[in-house]
Formats: C-alpha cells, structure tokens, sequence
C-alpha cells in the first residue's frame, strides 16, 4: 500500500447543498454545519465516524505567514471530509508518513462515536521534536479510543520547526510578526473545539488536552497560558514537562541563525517573506547543531530541539513555575512517561543515525564520561559516577546504557516529576504513571522507551505499526485495554482508580499493574541542583 493511501490526500469532496446524506461503505453520514460551512466524514469502521482535515484557521500565507492563525472562509455546498489534510513545513520523512508538505497546513482530524451524546472530547498534540510530525500518522488513529471509550477525538496540525517557533523580532522589527505561533495555532484549534464540537454531538464543557513528547511539553504550556483558560478542562501529559522553553533572547539567536543561511532578497523583512518554503526548512539545519538553555537555566543544555515555545506575551514565565504557583490548579493533571525514554534514540536503527550496537560496545568508560559532561556541564562527573552504581548494563546492549538512563532521567522523567509535584502542591487534583512494559522493539532490548505508550493508549497494538512499538501480543492488547479504560475514564469524570500523587508514588503500566515509587531519593537528591524545584 503507497503513502498516499496510508496517510491520506489532501482536498475534500464537494458535494450539491441539497445533499443532505453521504453513503459510505454502507453507512450513512450526517450532515454537520460548524462555522465555516457544512461537512460529511466517512466511516471508519462499526460505530465511528471520520472527518479528515477540517480546517480550522486560514492557510498563513504572504503576509500572513509569521502572524497568529486568522479565519478560515467559509464555502458553500456540502464538504466531503475524506482525505487527510496537507502536513505542515518540514524535513521529508517517509517514516511517519511525510512525503509532500505545504501552507494550507491548520486542520483537524475528528472521530466521533456513534450515538447522541453529549460525548467528552480529548484533543491530542503530536510529538516530534516540535520540527516534524502530522496528526495524520497511523500511530494516533482515533477510532479505537472513540469507540471504546465513548469520547470524541480530535487530532490538531500546528506549525513546526521555524514556522512555529521562529523568532525574528530583532532581525526584522518593522515586519508584522508574533512569536509562538505554533502554541497560537494550539489555541486556535481548541477555540475552534469551543465553538464547533457540539454539532458533532460534543461536550464542550468537557476537553481533555493530551499529548506525547512535544505534544506533552506543549500541553505543560498551555496549562501556563492565561489565554488558554477555559478552552480545556483536564490534561494528560505523556513524556513531557514545563520547562521546554527558551528566553527571548535564545530564540532570537537561533532564528539569527537560519536567517543567515538565507538567500538575501533585499531588507530583513522581504528575505524573511520572500524565501521560499523548502529554503526555510534548510535553513533550519543549521540551528538544530547548536545546544540551547532549555527552561531558562544552564545546567542542562538541550541537543536536537532549538525550536522551542519562548517567554512572550501569550507564555509569560516558565510553564512549571506558573504551575507551582496555581496556574491550573483547577485542572486534573495525569502526567508520566516510559521507564527507558531514550533507549530509542540510543538504538533504534531509524532513530540514532544508523550507529550500530556493534559500534556502541566499542566505546570505553571515558567515552561515556564526555557525554555526560557535555549534557551536564559542572555535573558530569558526578553524574556519571552515580548511574554506574544505579545501572547494570544490559548484556545485548552496551555501556551507553548509563548515558541512557541519565538521559531519560535529565529530559523526561526529573522534568515530569517536577510537573507532577509543583501541581499537586499547587492544590491540583494530580495522577501519575509509568509505562515499564519491556519490549524488543526494532529487534533490539529496548525495555519501556519513548513513544511505547501512545500505541497503548488508542488501542493500535495490534495494527503493524503498533506491533512495532509494542510486539503486538494478547498481553499488550489486554495492557491497551487498561490504559485506554484509564484514558477514557480521565476524560470522563476527571480522575483515575489509583491514589493520587503524593510521596513520588505512581501507577506503573506492565502486564501487572502495581504501584512504585517513581524516583529514589538518592537520584531526587543528584538532580536537586541541576534541575531545581520551582
């Protein structure tokens, strides 16, 4: 099966106005009137229906292009939502399903479950890196989650990469811009579910905000952003935190930094509205070298991410800070993360650059010590000291097992225990979990690494993708089941069947649910000083 029919076209079907009904594969479907004009899904199999690509904001293009989402225009007759919507800019990946990218790139796609509700909606925010990713990837389907929890899934696109999150404010102040322009769209998007969800038999009193990785950091932000407030009601942050930001000051040296590898056109401003699209994403290469001080502070130097939400006016301070103080206070938060978060990014073929384990096993203690130096700057050597006293190397993997084990720690896990703890003293109703399901994911030992939950959590572990991810057994299936169940009943009635937060105690997430302590006091105390408290 090609790309194109796995992910989807771009366009809709445009039907007569008098046209009230739409057949297909036998079922037929309704005819929804949101905002900008009316609209047919299609089925996505027994009890779900599928709207794909509903536009939510206007294509940003010309002088639209560093500025907040603006309106869609409305149409006439009756759209057919049948193909998946065009993935913002960003790097070619075939991977996820990335193949052709363009402008008119803000849309949605929406499963909702038969019957008359009103249902509970949870919308979800992609991963990657916040540099690449389509809400379109077969790994957030939403049908299953639909239909076995009774809820209403909405899947948002968002600008990635220097479309989102560039900042050219001192480059070219006189060009009309803003900053943030990714977490606008988020905004624009959930304003969007306020006004139009009811048509589709939604809840608008009832929005859960979840989201992996980038998508978690982004949800940690909007539990920060006072425009954010009453546009959700609960958030499930998966392998995320709050402090996944940068200054003003740091994000206007890495947009200095794609700005120079453009082709001049002139001033500032006409080189900045006049590159084309696939010069921008280039252009970008050059930032993603450099490390960035992620969360305001120097002590842990970010890699691979300096497209980032920055302080401005919509992200006043620092989203765990903001959340210390009751920022959401009167939203549930369930937070967490997988055990082993960057063993996929250690060794996973499609994710470490093709590096070999053959290649790992070659590298001595010395090695690893630079590396943690690098990542911890004044701390690494202690650092490193204690993670050979924590981790035993697995015997089919290599001695970079303990840079993986502080990694996940440095960027997930301290980072979210911070999250779960600043809510919870904050007043917050507050749950958290593990995922600890031990997989040979890409035929390596992986144990429980990034991106494992989100197959658990929209019920995919038997689809081919899942099973990548998963291993695709009656176990994992029963585990989907469970966390689905936990999922669904969060956006439900806002809470979950296991003990709140308090003294580092979560639920852990393998074929035996337990309880555990989630950092031991001897690794709270190392990271006391490199990733403070709020």
């Amino acid at each position: 099966m090609g790309l194109a029919l796995l992910f989807g076209l771009t366009g809709a079907k445009v039907l007569n106005a008098n046209e009230e009904c739409h057949q297909h594969k036998g079922v037929t479907m309704r005819t929804i009137t949101i905002e900008s004009g009316a609209i047919q899904g299609i089925s996505a199999g027994e009890g779900v229906v599928e709207y794909r690509g509903v536009p939510y904001a206007a294509a940003p293009v010309g002088d639209l292009r560093y500025l907040g989402p603006q309106p869609v225009k409305s149409w006439s007759g009756v759209r057919v939502m049948d193909r998946y919507g065009t993935p913002t800019w960003q790097e070619i990946n075939p991977l996820i399903g990335v193949t052709e990218m363009g402008d008119d790139c803000l849309n949605l796609n929406i499963w909702v479950p038969e019957g008359d509700g009103p249902f509970p909606v949870m919308v979800w925010i992609h991963g990657g890196g916040f540099t690449n990713g389509t809400p379109s990837q077969l790994l957030y389907n939403g049908a299953a989650l639909a239909r076995s929890q009774q809820v209403i899934v909405v899947n948002m696109s968002y600008r990635l990469g220097v479309w989102g999150f560039g900042n050219f404010s001192a480059i070219a102040p006189e060009m009309p811009q803003e900053t943030n322009l990714g977490l606008r769209d988020m905004l624009a998007a959930l304003r969007w579910v306020q006004t139009n969800i009811e048509a589709f038999y939604g809840d608008p009193n009832s929005v859960t905000v979840f989201g992996e990785s980038a998508g978690g950091f982004a949800v940690a932000s909007l539990l920060a952003m006072p425009s954010a407030q009453g546009l959700f009601h609960k958030a499930i942050v998966q392998s995320g935190a709050g402090d996944m930001v940068l200054s003003q000051e740091a994000s206007q040296e890495v947009a200095a930094l794609v700005f120079a590898e453009l082709e001049s056109q002139g001033s500032a401003e006409d080189t900045l509205l006049g590159a084309a699209p696939k010069a921008m994403v280039k252009a970008q290469r050059a930032a993603l070298k450099i490390p960035v001080p992620r969360g305001l502070r120097t002590t842990t130097p970010q890699y691979g991410m300096p497209f980032l939400p920055v302080i401005d006016d919509i992200l006043p301070e620092l989203p765990v800070a903001a959340i210390a103080r009751g920022s959401a206070q009167h939203i549930p938060l369930l937070a967490g993360t997988c055990r082993e978060e960057w063993n996929l990014f250690q060794y996973a073929p499609p994710f470490n650059g093709g590096v070999s384990i053959a290649d790992m096993q070659q590298l001595t203690e010395d090695d690893i010590l630079r590396r943690f130096k690098r990542v911890l700057p004044g701390h690494g050597e202690e650092a490193f000291a204690a993670y050979q006293a924590w981790v035993t190397p697995h015997p089919q993997r290599a001695l970079t097992d303990y840079y993986t084990a502080m990694e996940s720690d440095r960027i997930f896990r301290v980072p979210t225990e911070r999250l779960l703890t600043a809510h919870a003293k904050a007043g917050g109703n507050t749950w958290g979990f593990e995922f600890t399901w031990d997989e040979n994911g890409f035929g390596i030992p992986l144990g429980a690494f990034h991106v494992m939950d989100v197959p658990f959590v929209f019920g995919l572990t038997d689809t081919p993708i899942g099973k990548m991810f998963t291993g695709g057994s009656a176990a994992a299936a029963e585990l989907a089941a469970r966390v689905g169940q936990a999922w669904g009943e969060f956006a439900h009635t806002g809470e979950v069947n296991w003990p709140q937060w308090q003294n580092g105690t979560l639920m852990q997430f393998d074929q035996v649910p337990s309880q555990a302590v989630y950092l031991s006091k001897e690794r709270l105390a190392l990271w006391q000083d490199i990733i403070p408290e709020p």
